[in-house]
């Protein structure tokens, strides 16, 4: 029985719009009033081998960049002339790998800013067939597809001692996915009706 079937995760684009149908974040009234920045990320999911399957980044290294070379998602900071902020997850994800998004099936619970007021919000994209995702060298070191089923599987679930803080997270291929990334994550596992497994 595979880490999916255990957890319920939905194995096929149909069953992941059923499980989103009836879902309704919370996010901020009016984010165009939102003080500060404000930015976007994508969940973009396709049918694969083993089920369905996540696009995930890694970013390039940079000095100053409080998120450097971390595992991520696809996203960045809303441009003026994206019409909203799932524009904005669209444009960065097709800027970052190549991934060309429509309209998306829901979006998530907002993310607020810690240390400087803003919004992360988040949304889930359906790709039918998906593609060989191309990194964008001024931004992303790596891009691939993972197996949604990884995400929820218990033996990947760790902890990662960063800044003082133990933090939870999740291995895939020697590297972790934690912080807003992973929180981004808990989110969609919330909004499909299961939760990522605990360290």
């Amino acid at each position: 029985m595979t880490p999916a079937h255990r957890t319920g995760v939905p194995s096929d684009l149909a069953s992941l719009r059923t499980r989103l149908a009836g879902h309704r974040p919370t996010k901020v009234s009016d984010p165009r009033r939102a003080s500060g920045w404000q930015a976007a990320t994508a969940i973009a999911l396709a049918p694969g081998d083993a089920g369905l399957q996540l696009a995930v980044i890694e970013r390039v290294e940079r000095r100053g960049d409080r998120w450097s070379g971390q595992m991520a998602l696809p996203g960045g900071r809303r441009d003026p002339t994206d019409r909203d902020l799932a524009a904005t997850a669209a444009r960065e994800t097709r800027e970052e790998v190549g991934l060309t998004l429509g309209a998306p099936l829901a979006r998530l619970d907002d993310h607020r800013g810690r240390t400087r007021p803003g919004i992360v919000a988040s949304y889930v994209f359906e790709v039918d067939v998906p593609s060989e995702l191309q990194p964008d060298p001024a931004e992303v070191a790596d891009a691939w597809w993972l197996p949604l089923a990884d995400l929820f599987d218990p033996d990947r679930a760790v902890h990662l001692r960063t800044h003082g803080l133990r933090m939870p997270g999740i291995e895939h291929r020697d590297r972790v996915i934690w912080g807003l990334t992973r929180n981004t994550l808990d989110a969609f596992a919330r909004a499909i009706g299961t939760m990522l497994p605990a360290p």
